[in-house]
């Protein structure tokens, strides 16, 4: 961006394929290949999406439903990110905790689902909320959303959400995903 445009207030918008040189984030990602042996993540996956599904079984799933939404927590798994966001964002060795919904809106209305709405307990009993780190949109993966999305009747969306760094030895035993004032999903892992 030039910076008569940024005087003037313009917003960059960002391109991941094309080179920052004004900014002081890198964008270097670890080849697949080089990967540490103990990462959760297989090496085939191309997106988090992938990374996450791809490290689980079918019987870590749960689906719930509710009077507006039907949806499936495929996991939580602790999937090492550091190719999925940006490298500053990146602390204790890379893996953490992320959370993968495919969520249907079985309403006559639209349905909105905000990450920020999510709880995560741990099996020490405390409560955790998601991470503020943001991913890469090009780690994604088609139809895969962070934040929030709104989701049209009879549709469906899928969410990722990055859990904040849990101390080691915690697991995610249950997930509570607030749709409104009186509507909650819980997945009891």
């Amino acid at each position: 961006m030039s910076d008569d445009k940024r005087r003037a207030g313009d917003i960059e918008r960002y391109d991941g394929d094309r080179p920052r040189s004004d900014s002081a984030r890198t964008n270097h990602r670890r080849e697949l290949a080089s990967r540490d042996s103990n990462a959760v993540q297989s090496a085939e996956a191309g997106s988090i999406a992938d990374a996450v599904s791809g490290s689980l079984s079918s019987r870590e799933t749960v689906t719930v439903a509710s009077d507006s939404a039907r949806a499936t927590l495929v996991g939580v798994p602790r999937v090492d990110i550091e190719e999925f966001v940006y490298d500053h964002q990146v602390d204790s060795g890379g893996q953490q905790p992320v959370a993968l919904f495919d969520v249907e809106n079985t309403s006559d209305s639209p349905l909105r689902w905000q990450s920020s709405r999510t709880q995560f307990i741990g099996d020490d009993e405390y409560t955790y909320g998601p991470t503020r780190a943001s991913l890469d949109p090009s780690s994604l993966g088609p139809g895969c959303h962070t934040r929030q999305v709104e989701v049209q009747p009879g549709r469906k969306a899928r969410i990722v959400t990055l859990v904040e760094s849990l101390p080691a030895n915690v697991e995610v035993v249950e997930v509570v995903h607030s749709l409104g004032s009186n509507e909650r999903l819980v997945f009891t892992l």
